[in-house]
């Protein structure tokens, strides 16, 4: 796994807990002092409602490695938006820590351990809720090593071998088996779907449509939709045994990676790409299998590397600026590539969202005002192409608030909900420039708001996965690669 946003698993043995301090006496006492002083009920109100929006945040958590073994001494570090340490504690013995986090947006909690791959976990409203629990799990360095040669020298593996795996089955689906933040399991899903997408449905040009090899795509099309993706799984299968072509490995490959079936999609796409080097969406396939299976800095750099075999073909770069809203560190080719995007079609919002969110991301890691203007001047320009880009607002009021303008935060977080009225973000960082402002009921509404969309949002992707049943591979060692 690369440096930047770790697994959070629901449940294991290793959880952080994430608990509010419990405020209900101090609304009793309002409502008391309300009966005897009923001229100060509206203050007495609104003071413990103040304090309950403004309750902090307590984290207990334990570090331990993949195996379930503590890890002392491990420094655990609370870290804001400005990119400044909050708190910072070390683990015990037994690899716990407890750490109560300020009520105004702490960003990301950061593990950091000699001899283990740095842990960076988001802390965002949108990721810590009431009663959730999560596993925290360091990786051993040179655990890592030993998998990246392994990965390396599947890479050499000519079309013509037999796969290193077999698909057993299908089981249900909750996340779990997905690398990182909230924001990352959603990312690699929308990836996942549209890397998908680009699989052709019918026999191509030059292909006989008679041929046994078309004929089980084909059928391998009929049973994915037919809900039998087992079976889907073989023809494609089967289509690249008789007539390995671009087409076929490309089904296959991505029918791994829509059912979560991550390293054995990594390992098809590279067969493929090994014969089929100049295929944009092969390698683009290649990536968001990466991306699924948290190699982040491997799935940056297929997706760069598709982006340069057509500078024309937005895709690619679509791909890279959803991976860059969604992980901290990404190889530099990222940045160069969205910069690329953004010089090239200046009239695209997104190339121009995009590219000021890399500038906006390293003027905060270099303290570089000049980025951060830059970044400022990209973003307005993406809102005034397309006004219903909410997101571009979002990212303004963001960028206004680390500058301490409230005011231009405020109104920024109100266009992005103007622009985007089902946006849960929007509505989330409203209610915080709200509550900034002092303007409690407001605040209160859009959190409401933000509440109501979120369930609705999580409702819907809950029915989704259920519906997208996940593959059981066994590896050629016997080991499952099931849902962690």
């Amino acid at each position: 796994m690369q440096n930047g946003l770790q697994r959070l698993s629901a449940g294991g043995r290793c959880v952080i807990y994430i608990a509010r301090k419990n405020l209900r006496v101090l609304l009793l006492l309002a409502i008391v002092l309300a009966v005897l002083r009923p001229t100060y009920t509206f203050a007495a109100l609104s003071t413990a409602g103040t304090q309950f929006e403004k309750s902090e945040t307590k984290i207990e958590g334990r570090v331990c490695t993949s195996a379930g073994a503590a890890i002392a001494e491990a420094t655990v570090s609370v870290v804001n938006e400005a990119k400044e340490k909050v708190v910072e504690v070390r683990t015990d013995a037994n690899g716990k820590f407890v750490v109560t986090v300020p009520p105004a947006g702490p960003e990301w909690l950061e593990v950091k351990k000699d001899g283990f791959r740095p842990v960076k976990v988001e802390l965002a409203g949108a990721s810590v809720r009431e009663s959730e629990q999560f596993k925290v799990v360091m990786e051993n360095l040179e655990t890592t090593s030993a998998d990246a040669k392994t990965r390396e020298a599947s890479k050499s593996m000519e079309y013509s071998d037999q796969p290193n795996f077999t698909i057993a089955g299908v089981t249900d689906w909750s996340a779990a088996g997905l690398h990182g933040s909230d924001v990352n399991v959603r990312t690699s899903e929308a990836l996942a779907k549209e890397a998908a997408a680009l699989k052709s449905s019918s026999a191509n040009p030059g292909e006989s449509a008679a041929s046994d090899a078309v004929a089980h795509r084909l059928l391998g099309d009929a049973k994915e939709k037919s809900g039998d993706p087992v079976g889907a799984v073989s023809e494609y299968e089967k289509a690249v045994k008789i007539e390995p072509s671009e087409e076929n490995y490309f089904a296959w490959g991505a029918e791994l990676l829509l059912h979560r079936a991550g390293v054995a999609a990594v390992e098809v796409f590279q067969k493929g790409i090994a014969k089929y080097p100049k295929s944009a969406r092969m390698l683009a396939g290649s990536g968001a299998a990466y991306y699924a299976d948290g190699q982040f800095a491997e799935a940056a750099q297929r997706m760069c590397e598709a982006s340069d075999l057509n500078p024309q073909e937005t895709e690619p770069y679509l791909f890279l600026g959803k991976m860059e809203k969604a992980t901290a560190d990404l190889p530099a080719c990222s940045a160069a590539r969205l910069k690329r995007f953004a010089n090239e079609q200046p009239e695209n919002a997104l190339a121009n969202e995009y590219f000021g969110l890399v500038l906006w991301k390293k003027g905060r890691r270099e303290q570089s005002e000049a980025e951060i203007r830059a970044a400022e001047k990209y973003f307005t320009k993406a809102a005034a192409i397309d006004p219903s880009l909410g997101e571009a607002y979002v990212q303004l009021g963001m960028l206004y608030k680390a500058r301490g303008e409230e005011d231009a935060a405020l109104r920024a977080f109100k266009n992005a909900v103007k622009a985007s009225p089902k946006s849960s973000d929007a509505h989330y960082q409203l209610s915080l420039a709200y509550r900034r402002a002092g303007d409690a009921a407001k605040a209160k509404r859009e959190m409401k708001a933000w509440q109501e969309l979120r369930r609705t949002e999580d409702a819907e992707l809950e029915k989704e996965r259920r519906e997208m049943r996940q593959f059981v591979t066994v590896l050629k060692d016997g080991a499952g690669d099931m849902p962690k």
